[in-house]
């Protein structure tokens, strides 16, 4: 049984690592991937000390930082089960596939397996992701070069979205069902002034067209009740975030939208669990705070250690 478990490898987790690691304990840091939602970010502009980089950059100097405490994260492993042992918690899951089980024992967890992209559930959704659909800009913005694309929602994700599409495609487009777009106003005036994006509001998207790939989006103008069709060879749908929190056991609380509810210690409703990042009902998501809350959620979880003994 090792003292703690850290689930999730990106801002929040490796922060968490780190500070374990300086108090003296080794931690184990397990995760699908190196960097989650931070390896996808474009231009970051917003993170201190940095001036402007990117999330590639980042997860690499995570990497480097971790490594010089000698923490070796062990990627490929989801975790789909976590209980109460003697002593302790168990979490059970598998390693790059279904087939590989793996399982882990710790006296305490900390829970830092950030978001996952929100579907619209419309028609063609499925069908074309992959074909023309992505939940990525930065992953895949730069395949539609020259082509005319979508962009579906209305916060900061969709406005940078549209931003880096606008300069790379001959024309993009950014729909949302609200009145205006929302978040940061410097990314939406930008948007607004780019000679090759245009923002289309009211739109309710209905349905994504094409036969082998996408050729176009439908949608319903709200105000004038009509369905309409923007021709494009891409979307990029960018509506929201959804906590993964699926693996927990029943007993931990969550918010109505499966947030993780943790307090301003990063500690849940049950002792030796802490939460830390996107994961947690904290109402902002920013690498930030993330980092913050796993450097807290580590310290309260020393000291919980510290307890035991």
């Amino acid at each position: 049984m090792v003292p703690v478990l850290i689930i999730g490898v990106s801002a929040s987790g490796c922060s968490a690592a780190i500070y374990c690691s300086r108090r003296g304990i080794q931690p184990l840091l397990v995760g699908v991937d190196f960097g989650g939602e931070m390896a996808l970010s474009g231009e970051v502009g917003n993170y201190p000390g940095f001036g402007t980089t990117n999330g590639i950059e980042l997860v690499r100097k995570f990497s480097n930082h971790i490594k010089a405490y000698d923490i070796e994260p062990e990627l490929g492993v989801r975790i789909t089960s976590l209980r109460q042992v003697e002593n302790g918690f168990a979490a059970q899951g598998w390693k790059w596939s279904p087939e590989h089980v793996v399982s882990y024992e710790a006296k305490a967890i900390i829970i830092a397996t950030g978001t996952r992209p929100r579907e619209l559930g419309v028609p063609g959704e499925k069908e074309f992701r992959g074909k023309g659909l992505s939940y990525c800009t930065v992953c895949d913005g730069p395949l539609f070069k020259n082509k005319i694309t979508v962009t579906i929602g209305g916060g900061n994700s969709a406005n940078e979205s549209g931003l880096m599409l606008a300069d790379i495609t001959s024309h993009a487009y950014v729909i949302t069902k609200n009145q205006a777009m929302k978040g940061d106003t410097l990314l939406i005036e930008r948007l607004k002034n780019h000679p090759k994006a245009t923002i289309v509001t009211n739109a309710f998207t209905t349905k994504i067209i094409g036969a082998d790939f996408i050729s176009a989006v439908e949608y319903k103008d709200a105000t004038s009740g009509e369905i309409k069709t923007i021709d494009a060879q891409g979307v990029f749908v960018h509506i929201g975030m959804l906590a993964n929190t699926d693996f927990v056991m029943p007993e931990l609380e969550r918010a109505p939208q499966g947030e993780i509810i943790a307090d301003s210690l990063c500690k849940t409703n049950i002792p030796g669990i802490f939460a830390a990042g996107d994961v947690t009902n904290f109402p902002y998501r920013q690498l930030g705070i993330a980092s913050g809350q796993g450097i807290a959620a580590a310290l309260s979880c020393v000291d919980y250690l510290n307890k035991l003994q």
